[in-house]
């Protein structure tokens, strides 16, 4: 027994009117879906990302504990994914790590904004 029979004051809403605003907000959320986000990698300087000493050997720091890689490769080692590492404890700043050349990254979007910050 379906609810209109049970409840006969009881009908389902009609749909909204079509009108070419939705059509348009739609088509143009398709589209900044398809349209990829393009990123500029930047070096930083490691110490203004993670908490250490400069040594004549280089930049010492405790271990910094990446989370996972990500699709970015370092533009300083071909094929290497470079891994992100989020801020905590003596991590400054989240950033993009290169395992190989320990080299550090921040990727910026086209409006000059980083990527990795909320």
């Amino acid at each position: 027994m379906s609810i209109a029979h049970r409840y006969p004051e009881v009908r389902p809403s009609p749909p909204p009117p079509f009108s070419s605003f939705d059509t348009a907000r739609s088509s143009a959320s398709v589209e900044h879906r398809r349209k990829p986000t393009l990123m500029t990698l930047v070096e930083l300087d490691p110490r203004q990302v993670v908490d250490g000493i400069m040594t004549e050997q280089g930049f010492l720091a405790p271990d910094v504990v990446p989370v996972g890689p990500m699709r970015e490769a370092c533009p300083h080692c071909p094929g290497v994914a470079l891994q992100l590492v989020l801020r905590h404890r003596h991590v400054k700043r989240s950033h993009l790590f290169c395992r190989v050349c320990t080299r550090c990254y921040d990727a910026l979007t086209d409006a000059g904004h980083s990527a990795l910050t909320l």
